[in-house]
């Protein structure tokens, strides 16, 4: 690829202006974002010193989850799938981080920057990772997009949309795009069928991306920016790791970082029913950003409820 990134302001589907770079991961330290930003409040937050942080941590994960809201379940339910929205057909996905994907980047963060360790010194190191994993990318509980949360396992969607979508070939996986926010940096990989070769043969494969590989039924993604605020402070003594929480005048609101998978869908990416139903959760809404462009559920009890009232839910 040239060495200018090209990057575009768009409105996306929720009417906000947006920062786009097609065809390009964008780390959070490259000279090029900062060139292109200056005019943004992620600029201010890139500006700031903050304290120091575990980065990068690379997460191997093995779970999607796809977060809809009260106007368009009923839909899913309905088609007992998955359909691409927009001009563009695509269905988007989220990895799915848990306490155990959790430890598992804390030792991988422990083993590559201290590969001299002792037995000693392993069995003396305590947990650190999950006091600085607090960005939305990692919070299950809460989601900005609704109260219907579907989790699948990486693999049963892979293998869904090869039969479905690609008559039984591989799935190409291709940098499709880096997106700017306010405060999140978004990296998204596009799913298609090689059918599509040609019309999406602009976007790089995936093989080329640093921060994004996908390799043994895993998504590998090296995290950047894990914290959204700073509450803590990352210390190195020897070969230890450790947090120190921050005094309130001293915590820093920062960018994060977080991964979307875009699967390119014609018509509907089918589950059998009790899939669906195995898969879906009701979750609250975030109390502070709701991105849900639809109606939600004004509580957790009533998200239950109207779950229930879906037809044949039950029996399912």
């Amino acid at each position: 690829m040239a060495n200018a990134a090209r990057f575009s302001a768009e409105r996306n589907a929720r009417q906000a202006i947006v920062l786009v770079c097609e065809g390009e991961f964008i780390a959070i330290n490259d000279p090029k974002l900062r060139d292109n930003i200056k005019e943004t409040k992620m600029y201010g937050y890139l500006s700031k010193n903050i304290p120091n942080y575990p980065t990068p941590v690379e997460f191997h994960i093995t779970e999607l989850t796809h977060v809809t809201n009260k106007t368009r379940l009923p839909g899913i339910w309905k088609s007992e799938g998955f359909k691409g929205l927009d001009q563009d057909s695509l269905s988007w996905w989220s990895l799915k981080i848990n306490e155990a994907d959790i430890r598992a980047a804390e030792e991988r963060f422990l083993e590559s920057s201290f590969p001299g360790r002792s037995e000693g010194e392993i069995a003396a190191q305590q947990p650190f990772l999950s006091e600085f994993t607090t960005s939305p990318a990692f919070i299950n509980e809460t989601s900005r997009y609704g109260n219907f949360r579907f989790t699948f396992p990486l693999t049963e969607v892979m293998e869904a949309y090869k039969k479905q979508m690609c008559e039984d070939e591989e799935p190409v996986l291709r940098v499709y795009k880096t997106t700017f926010f306010q405060q999140e940096i978004e990296y998204v990989v596009l799913v298609h069928s090689p059918q599509f070769n040609e019309k999406f043969s602009k976007y790089p494969l995936l093989t080329s991306s640093p921060l994004v590989s996908y390799e043994g039924n895993q998504i590998i993604w090296r995290a950047q920016a894990i914290c959204e605020t700073h509450k803590c402070q990352l210390v190195i003594n020897g070969n230890q790791a450790s947090f120190q929480k921050l005094e309130r005048k001293k915590q820093e609101f920062y960018v994060w970082d977080q991964l979307s998978l875009a699967f390119h869908v014609n018509g509907v990416l089918t589950f059998p029913k009790r899939k669906l139903k195995a898969s879906l959760s009701c979750c609250e809404i975030d109390p502070n950003v709701n991105l849900s462009n639809g109606e939600n559920c004004s509580s957790l009890d009533a998200a239950e409820q109207f779950l229930n009232s879906l037809p044949n839910y039950e029996s399912e």
